[in-house]
């Protein structure tokens, strides 16, 4: 594999971190939770048909864009670091595998958002049960994404290539 990115490739990420900024904000789901967007629906299609730095750049832009776009420019940083190191693990574990290797990537990948947004959460609003409070939203958040995510990559995978 090239060190790399080639053209077409760099060309395609940002195509799909600009549809999935889109989308994150058209579509809104309502849950007990709050309402949930289709960033990580993005973000692990995009490491599952690519590789682990297609869904650490798509992730990581995707988070940082979002909240820099919606104003909350607090929380850009760790958006960055949380949804980069999503994208970074579902490729690192399910990239191009069988869909039990992608289910088990995606659901690591989800524990490591849950996980940081419930620290960045306490951190910004110093409380821990503000903290806690965001984990119900998060878990819908990447549920959502998974299901998304494993019913339209078999259909993506034979037109979509990534490095």
């Amino acid at each position: 594999m090239n060190k790399y990115f080639t053209t077409k490739t760099i060309t395609t990420l940002a195509v799909i971190t600009a549809l999935n900024l889109a989308l994150s904000y058209v579509v809104r789901i309502p849950t007990p939770g709050g309402y949930v967007n289709l960033v990580e629906a993005g973000i692990f299609l995009v490491a599952l048909l690519g590789s682990a730095r297609s869904g650490m750049i798509v992730g990581g832009l995707s988070g940082l864009l979002l909240d820099l776009l919606a104003g909350y420019a607090a929380w850009a940083p760790f958006s960055l670091v949380i949804h980069g190191l999503e994208g970074y693990l579902a490729g690192l574990i399910g990239a191009k595998k069988s869909v039990m290797s992608q289910t088990i990537a995606v659901i690591v990948a989800s524990f490591v958002m849950v996980v940081g947004y419930f620290f960045a959460t306490a951190f910004l609003s110093h409380s821990w049960a503000t903290g806690f409070a965001s984990i119900i939203g998060n878990i819908a958040q990447c549920a959502f994404g998974l299901i998304i995510a494993l019913v339209v990559r078999p259909a993506l995978s034979k037109r979509v290539t990534l490095n």
